[in-house]
């Protein structure tokens, strides 16, 4: 029982940091200056503020080092997370979890750590931000109610990103609503304008003075509710120039230029070739990037996982039918890997597989697949797998999306 309540609780983690949908490849510059500030208030060279997923741990911001990514087996902080308070590690290279560790064994001969988990409002650790140093400290209790104060405004900026985030899509959304009324308005009323005209020139001729009069009034109301529908069309947009999606939509080439950039490191430490495919057709349309990397990241993790070193992992990405602004993205990931058996499978679909090492003794978490198959059925999306045992597996996913066309 404790064991199920443990995993329900790391996927409700998963859950929610998902919930945030951060991009791991862009640069978080606005939290650079926290990071800077809890080295010089620790006095350590090194300080992070790192995110945990399910198999990996994203480091968003660095000072003193440069590190982006690591496994999630390597990770201090993931030990972090599970701490209410702070944990403190001092003598990294007589610990038994941690001696053996390339940062521990090799440069930068890390001998000292101090982390405090990054929690979100209603109590639930996503990361950690942590200081570094070749040499051991002694923190009193002011610095570290310092620290404390430096991870609430942490995760302070990260809500924010969020509610900045969610309040654009919903403006976009106001933005596709305001353009569906002023449509649907513009014609009835452009023919009534039309209608109004025919029979003011018709009446002119006749001259029926009070006929004009009513329908000129007729005439400078409809031009007045066409105003009113340009007004709308124009909120969020500049007269006819097309909106700005860029911000918040990925294109397929966009898309696969990211999986690469987040993946291929991952791949590479394990000598495994990964490459991602995209249909030439279509791949300049846009479409809204909600939950994508974490839909298809935890995929790619999972595949480089239980795939051997100098194996393949490969990721096509494609359009299916386009109809009336929607079309389904098509997903798949092939790997020559370790592969599944049928009640295996049976299993993962249905959230009752058992947490599994990778080939490279990489630390089973097997939540990865569950928070992805949790984000595919929030969008509506399909997800088969197909595996045969010790010949790999191939994952196919199709999610329902609206499409931008850029030329237009």
């Amino acid at each position: 029982m404790i064991q199920i309540e443990d995993e329900q609780k790391e996927l409700d983690r998963l859950t929610r940091l998902a919930e945030f949908d951060i991009d791991y490849s862009k640069d978080f510059e606005d939290l650079d200056d926290l990071s800077k500030l809890a080295a010089h208030i620790s006095g350590t060279p090194i300080s992070l503020i790192n995110l945990i997923g399910a198999n990996t741990q994203w480091s968003i911001s660095d000072y003193g080092i440069e590190q982006e990514q690591m496994p999630r087996k390597d990770s201090i902080c993931d030990h972090t997370i599970y701490e209410e308070d702070y944990l403190e590690l001092s003598d990294l290279h007589k610990s038994e979890e941690f001696k053996d560790k390339p940062y521990i064994v090799g440069e930068p001969k890390l001998k000292y750590y101090f982390g405090i988990p990054l929690r979100t409002k209603d109590g639930i650790n996503i990361g950690a931000i942590c200081v570094m140093d070749q040499t051991n400290h002694s923190f009193p209790p002011e610095k570290i109610e310092m620290f404390k104060i430096i991870a609430d405004e942490v995760m302070r900026r990260l809500e924010h990103y969020k509610l900045v985030k969610d309040l654009r899509e919903k403006l976009e959304e106001a933005d596709d609503v305001s353009r569906k009324v002023s449509h649907d308005i513009r014609g009835p009323i452009g023919g009534i304008i039309g209608l109004s005209q025919i029979i003011k020139d018709n009446a002119e001729e006749q001259d029926i003075s009070n006929i004009i009069e009513l329908i000129e009034m007729i005439n400078k109301g409809g031009k007045t509710v066409l105003e009113l529908a340009d007004e709308i069309l124009s909120t969020h947009r500049k007269s006819d120039e097309k909106p700005d999606f860029k911000r918040e939509t990925f294109d397929l080439s966009t898309l696969k230029e990211k999986l690469v950039d987040l993946y291929k490191p991952q791949a590479q430490l394990k000598e495994i070739d990964f490459r991602v495919h995209i249909e030439i057709v279509n791949k300049e349309l846009l479409f809204p990037k909600n939950k994508m990397l974490q839909i298809f990241g935890n995929m790619i993790s999972n595949a480089i996982k239980f795939t051997n070193p100098n194996g393949n992992v490969v990721v096509n990405l494609a359009f299916g039918e386009i109809k009336d602004s929607r079309a389904l993205l098509n997903f798949t990931v092939k790997d020559d890997g370790v592969g599944m058996t049928e009640q295996q499978i049976e299993q993962m679909i249905n959230h009752q597989a058992q947490s599994t090492p990778g080939t490279n003794d990489e630390r089973g978490f097997g939540f990865g697949f569950q928070l992805s198959k949790h984000l595919i059925n929030t969008l509506k999306g399909t997800i088969e797998i197909r595996s045969e045992l010790n010949k790999g597996t191939e994952i196919l996913v199709h999610l329902p999306v609206k499409i931008f066309d850029q030329k237009n």
